[in-house]
């Protein structure tokens, strides 16, 4: 991919991106296992380290950051100079020991780097390898303890931390993040990373996911989540124009499936093959190229334009049942006993819209049910279609056109 800013996210100049770099420093850090000893010493300035064997938190994060070009000592040292006012807690600076206290350089994290959100559970902004997190490990509020972002998952289905924890242990990943606190999360700032030509918008996410659309698809809604396994994410339009892909107004937020993506039946052929396949009860939304089906909802159709519409009743199904010969099917409950033992009622829909997925050659098992429906509300997922507002979808219902051959796209990634 050509991009423009490449520079401002490799410090050091050694072509691996600065998260990366610092989360190398940091498994360095792991693997030399240093013990937890907290001493005072005289240090070289700048790049002063304490000896290979020993160290606290801070250190750790020091090491980190040393590997990608970033010296913490002598950054904190210049910025105490330049404003002091935002280091109260320095009478006196002090280049051995002021870089190697919590609530000292946590000015610095505030001031230089990215401040994202401190919900360790959040996938809009999800926790990402060489992160810096700071937490509360003692009864007085605030932050005494830090350490890195791991690429590594632990028992408790969150991200580990490098750290040094205390007396008696060593630098290493510990699960900690399901039951410290964390109050600030921080993230190296990545400069002004952009595209450039078709490897922008919505022509780049489908080149950077081996995806391609026909010339018959003149509309398309882009869903996109940073993370596979992501439950937020954003909304956005395109409409063909001559052979160019124009976006049209603002991306919104939407929520999908409790627990991300996974591979969908649909229009994308074999891409996408290295992803996990979306299943029953999986919690997941399909993930790929999907074609559209009907709106539906009680009543007349809500918007206005030519989206064909579907009025329900209480006796609309939609089958979940793999065993049934009517999986993932739209059928109407007779007064005798269905051929199926479970399905959706579409009754409890305001309103929602098909999405085509396993509906063509179903396969028992890969998903059924699948739509695009007003959120509960912005914090809750959903258990495996996109949810979004619902005066958003009722203008995105106005907007498609049938002879356009819409699609929805969706996908982990980023639109540049």
């Amino acid at each position: 991919m050509t991009v423009t800013g490449i520079a401002t996210m490799d410090r050091d100049g050694d072509s691996i991106p600065d998260p990366i770099d610092i989360l190398i420093g940091a498994k360095k850090a792991a693997l030399n296992a240093a013990h937890y000893r907290n001493t005072y010493r005289t240090l070289d300035f700048p790049g002063g380290d304490m000896p290979r064997d020993e160290g606290v938190c801070t250190d750790v994060v020091v090491r980190a950051l040393r590997n990608a070009g970033i010296d913490l000592q002598q950054e904190l040292q210049e910025d105490i100079r330049r404003a002091p006012n935002r280091y109260p807690m320095v009478k006196r600076a002090d280049k051995n020991i002021d870089h190697r206290r919590v609530r000292t350089i946590l000015p610095y994290f505030e001031h230089h780097w990215d401040v994202l959100p401190a919900d360790v559970r959040s996938s809009r902004v999800p926790l990402l390898p060489g992160d810096v997190v700071f937490l509360d490990t003692l009864p007085a509020a605030g932050p005494d303890h830090l350490g890195i972002v791991s690429d590594r998952v632990g028992e408790s289905g969150l991200p580990l931390v490098v750290n040094n924890w205390t007396e008696g242990y060593q630098t290493g990943e510990m699960d900690l993040l399901d039951w410290v606190p964390v109050t600030h999360h921080f993230r190296v700032p990545m400069g002004r990373l952009r595209a450039t030509g078709r490897e922008r918008g919505l022509d780049g996410v489908l080149t950077r996911r081996g995806l391609a659309l026909g010339d018959e698809h003149r509309q398309v809604l882009l869903v996109t989540v940073p993370l596979w396994s992501a439950n937020e994410g954003a909304l956005h339009r395109y409409r063909r124009v001559g052979s160019a892909w124009e976006a049209v107004g603002a991306a919104v937020p939407v929520r999908i499936g409790a627990t991300g993506l996974g591979r969908g039946r649909g229009l994308h052929g074999d891409a996408l093959a290295g992803l996990v396949d979306k299943r029953e009860g999986d919690r997941r939304s399909p993930a790929g190229v999907f074609a559209l089906g009907t709106a539906f909802g009680p009543g007349a159709a809500p918007y206005a334009g030519s989206w064909p519409w579907r009025p329900v009743g209480d006796r609309d199904r939609f089958v979940d049942d793999p065993e049934s010969a009517a999986y993932n099917t739209w059928q109407v409950e007779s007064a005798t006993e269905p051929p199926w033992r479970s399905a959706e009622r579409l009754s409890r829909y305001s309103l929602g819209l098909v999405v085509e997925h396993n509906t063509r050659d179903v396969e028992p098992g890969a998903g059924s049910a699948i739509f695009i429906h007003p959120w509960r509300d912005a914090d809750t997922p959903t258990v495996g279609c996109t949810a979004l507002d619902r005066d958003t979808l009722l203008a995105l219902l106005g907007w498609l056109d049938p002879d356009a051959r819409p699609v929805l796209v969706q996908v982990a990634g980023t639109v540049l």
